[in-house]
């Protein structure tokens, strides 16, 4: 499953990136994602819960952090296994200034997803549309959280 898009951020790429990578702010603002445990600096442990069709289980997780160049990008692997399956992701996210006379900037994010076990069964079609749900809802929350930094 392909994963790409943008989202504008009202705040600077360096601010922009201190929130997308604060575990705080990241557990409030992704859907089920229970913690974030750091084992090294661009490394955390994750507890997940997560449901699709009906199917819904706890996963066990690592999020890493690779190539990272502060407020300009890096990438973000993930993996996670449970009872119901497992999945498997690589995204690179980089951050653009506006050229604008609005102050903020735009993320970038491209990479793919790999979902296995009992979980994949109920299709790709759900799990897209579930995958851009949880992606619409976890940029939802970050921007509302930029927006009150903007506005001090």
């Amino acid at each position: 499953m392909q994963l790409e898009g943008t989202k504008e951020f009202p705040t600077n790429p360096q601010e922009t990136y201190s929130l997308m990578t604060d575990p705080d702010v990241l557990v409030t603002a992704m859907p089920g994602l229970k913690s974030l445990k750091k084992t090294s600096d661009y490394q955390y442990e994750a507890q997940i819960e997560v449901g699709v069709a009906g199917i819904k289980g706890q996963y066990q997780g690592v999020l890493e952090m690779r190539d990272v160049l502060p407020g300009s990008g890096y990438t973000l692997v993930i993996s996670g296994q449970g009872p119901t399956g497992f999945m498997e992701a690589s995204v690179h996210v980089r951050f653009e200034e506006n050229a604008s006379e609005q102050p903020g900037c735009t993320m970038h994010y491209r990479g793919d997803a790999h979902v296995g076990g009992t979980v994949a069964g109920v299709g790709q079609r759900i799990l897209s549309g579930v995958a851009k749900l949880l992606i619409n809802q976890f940029f939802k929350s970050l921007v509302a959280q930029a927006s009150s930094i903007a506005a001090q």
